[in-house]
């Protein structure tokens, strides 16, 4: 668990990696304590963004058929803005991997990186937003044209944080995030469907539940990526999945 970041991704890719979703799961859990209050800020912070970007969005392009090329524009704006803080709050769940300090704001700290950003983010906009008219045009129910969309969603997570922890190129993260994701894909799956279901019972609670399900999906993203890609001056705080955070105060 202590190899080197630049090999650990390099194996990775070659060799597979290995992966236990009740393992990832427990240190998630584990993590969350004394940066649950820290990790909801930074997610309310890039909700109540997205919320007001398409508020202005829906005021600026309004209802006329004049307005849809504003709208694209705004649109296109939107993901530029928005992708630097998305990738925040993955930064955010790797620090937190690695035990390294994090704050609500860090996710302002990435928009040198927009560029990139909102290239990926247009690229992978494209890619998951083919499979619906294709399922439309075969005849396929919305579900069944929604899930390979799902699935290639979870298969891009690792863009932005190769990215920004990386230096990759878009063009390069697209392709290795695919790679990483094909030599785990059914246990990605399986612990993306976990959290799925966490979050629909946190919905159901009133909301309630979002205090630990969102700090808890933005962590065990942050396990998964250290596990496949390592993470650059982590040193030994890349401790296996059955240890504990050396923090264990409540948020």
């Amino acid at each position: 668990m202590n190899e080197p970041e630049s090999s650990r991704l390099q194996q990775s890719l070659q060799h597979g990696f290995s992966l236990a979703p009740k393992a990832v799961l427990q240190e998630g859990w584990q993590r969350i304590y004394g940066a649950k209050l820290t990790m909801v800020m930074a997610a309310i912070g890039v909700a109540g963004s997205w919320l007001l970007l398409n508020h202005l969005l829906l005021t600026v392009a309004g209802d006329s058929e004049t307005g849809d090329w504003r709208a694209s524009l705004l649109g296109l704006l939107i993901s530029m803005i928005m992708a630097p803080m998305s990738g925040g709050l993955d930064m955010m769940g790797i620090h937190r991997a690695v035990e390294r300090p994090i704050r609500a704001n860090q996710i302002f700290d990435y928009f040198r990186y927009v560029l990139p950003l909102a290239v990926a983010s247009l690229i992978m906009g494209f890619m998951t937003s083919l499979f619906l008219p294709l399922g439309a045009a075969f005849g396929l129910p919305a579900v069944l044209a929604m899930l390979p969309t799902l699935v290639l969603s979870v298969a891009l997570m690792f863009v932005f944080p190769l990215i920004l922890e990386k230096g990759l190129s878009p063009f390069q993260a697209i392709l290795v995030s695919l790679r990483l994701f094909a030599r785990q894909w059914l246990n990605l799956i399986a612990i993306h469907l976990i959290l799925v279901a966490l979050f629909m019972a946190a919905v159901l609670s009133f909301g309630i539940g979002l205090v630990w399900v969102a700090p808890l999906y933005m962590v065990v993203k942050g396990i998964i990526y250290r596990e496949a890609c390592g993470v650059r001056g982590a040193g030994d705080a890349t401790a296996p999945a059955s240890s504990p955070s050396r923090d264990h105060f409540e948020a």
